[in-house]
Formats: C-alpha cells, sequence, structure tokens
C-alpha cells in the first residue's frame, strides 16, 4: 500500500508539472518591437505589433479592434502610429529624429464581453443573464526602444490604465507595475528571453508595487516583462472581473 500511495503522488506531481507545462507554452502574449536590431536618428523603421508565444517573433496577427498605438519621443511628444496589415505581419512606419529612449505604447480596452452557451457574447450580464462568466478585458504592451547614445533608461509613466515602468540600474532592471498610476502590489511578473520555450517567473511586486529583476548571465536579449491577473469588478457592474494584461519590451 505504501508503494501504491507514493506511485499515486508521483504520478499526480507528474500530471500537474505536465500542465504547468502546456499551461506556460501556449501562454500567449502580446507586445511591441522594431523590426530591426535598433532605432537610428533619421533612418525610418518599422514597429511591428506581435501577438503569440514564440517571443520575439510572434507568429499571430493582432485584432487590432480598439486598439490605439502611440510613440513618445525622449521629450514625451507623441506620435500616433498607424498600424498596417500585412500577410504575416503588423507594422507601423516611424522615423526618429532625436537620440534617447522612445517608447512604444499599444492599448486595446477589448469591453465586455460574455462566456454563454452558444459562445462568447460582447456586452455583460444586463444583456446576456443566462451568461456563466462576464468579464471586461484589457491589454497593454509598451517598448522601450533607443536610438543612439542612451546610456540610461529611466523613463516616466506613460500614463496609461495598466504598465510596467522599468528602470536600467547597475546591470538590473527596477520595474514598478501600476495601474491608473497607482502601485499593484503582489502581482506576478514572469520574463521571457528571446528565442526561449517557456517564461520565467521573476517574482512578485511588493507593497510598492515594485520588483527588482537582474537578467542572468549569458541569457538572450530583448527581454519581455509580461503579467497577467483578474480583478473583481467595481461594484454595481454588469460583469464580474477585469481581465488584465501588460508586457514591457526591452533590448538590454
Amino acid at each position: 500500500m505504501k508503494f501504491v500511495r507514493h506511485w499515486d503522488a508521483t504520478l499526480v506531481k507528474t500530471i500537474l508539472a505536465a500542465l504547468i507545462g502546456i499551461s506556460i507554452a501556449s501562454a500567449h502574449y502580446t507586445w511591441v518591437a522594431p523590426a530591426e536590431a535598433e532605432l537610428k536618428v533619421g533612418k525610418p523603421a518599422a514597429i511591428r505589433l506581435c501577438h503569440g508565444h514564440q517571443f520575439p517573433a510572434g507568429e499571430e496577427k493582432l485584432n487590432l479592434n480598439a486598439t490605439e498605438a502611440i510613440i513618445l519621443d525622449p521629450a514625451g511628444r507623441k506620435t500616433k502610429l498607424n498600424p498596417v496589415v500585412h500577410e504575416n505581419d503588423i507594422t507601423a512606419a516611424y522615423t526618429p529624429k532625436t537620440a534617447g529612449l522612445h517608447r512604444v505604447v499599444l492599448t486595446q480596452d477589448r469591453g465586455v464581453s460574455s462566456r454563454t452557451p452558444d459562445g462568447v457574447k460582447p456586452g455583460g450580464r444586463d444583456k446576456n443573464p443566462g451568461a456563466a462568466q462576464a468579464f471586461r478585458s484589457y491589454r497593454s504592451a509598451v517598448a522601450y526602444l533607443p536610438a543612439g547614445n542612451t546610456p540610461s533608461i529611466a523613463p516616466k509613466p506613460a500614463g496609461i490604465e495598466l504598465e510596467i515602468v522599468g528602470t536600467l540600474n547597475k546591470g538590473a532592471w527596477e520595474l514598478q507595475l501600476l495601474r491608473n498610476g497607482k502601485p499593484v502590489p503582489s502581482a506576478p511578473i514572469e520574463v521571457i528571453f528571446a528565442g526561449a520555450a517557456s517564461a520565467t517567473e521573476a517574482g512578485k511586486t511588493d507593497s510598492t508595487g515594485k520588483l527588482i529583476y537582474r537578467r542572468p548571465n549569458g541569457a538572450a536579449t530583448p527581454l519581455l516583462f509580461s503579467t497577467e491577473w483578474k480583478d473583481p469588478a467595481p461594484a454595481g457592474s454588469a460583469y464580474d472581473t477585469v481581465n488584465y494584461s501588460t508586457t514591457l519590451y526591452v533590448t538590454r
């Protein structure tokens, strides 16, 4: 009997590990990134809007519904991007005019949906009273793209509903997760290395929404920091949760 109990426990652990592996491997992310390795002042560049799990390539087209993409130059000036859908890719043209850190900012508020016996439908429980789930979905993506000589990275928040803000300090990334400008504590953040088969846990944010992460020696760049979680909907809402996700693309 002891052998049987041991075998059962081992089997359960194996199955759980396999399921976790499948979950990580099939996770899908949304990110923005340059088509070339780096930006150059005065040279037109293509900014890619990516979706999928094969970072940094991306293998699925992002649904552009309710999506806005902008670039903030080193002085904070805003340029709206106009994505163009190609056969296998979505890109937007941008020419950096000054040296320094340029930030691509993508937001997508997909509104409220309900999971019903007839599939996912628009609207909350007010329109779909028999829904098993009703939720609002919001995702965002930010990319830090240096052009020319950029010795340090310490940007201000972009001011969107949800974002990871990062500062590179002595080889370590000091991250802070903000929702409407306020810190988000106890949120899990993972990191995806270029070409990696799956994500790696970076840690959880502290009470101030911060996390310090140091890239392992030899780990490939670029990096993608990512988090997603669900919050209860505001009182009186016709949906149950707000489903949040955001990423931060960095080249160092």
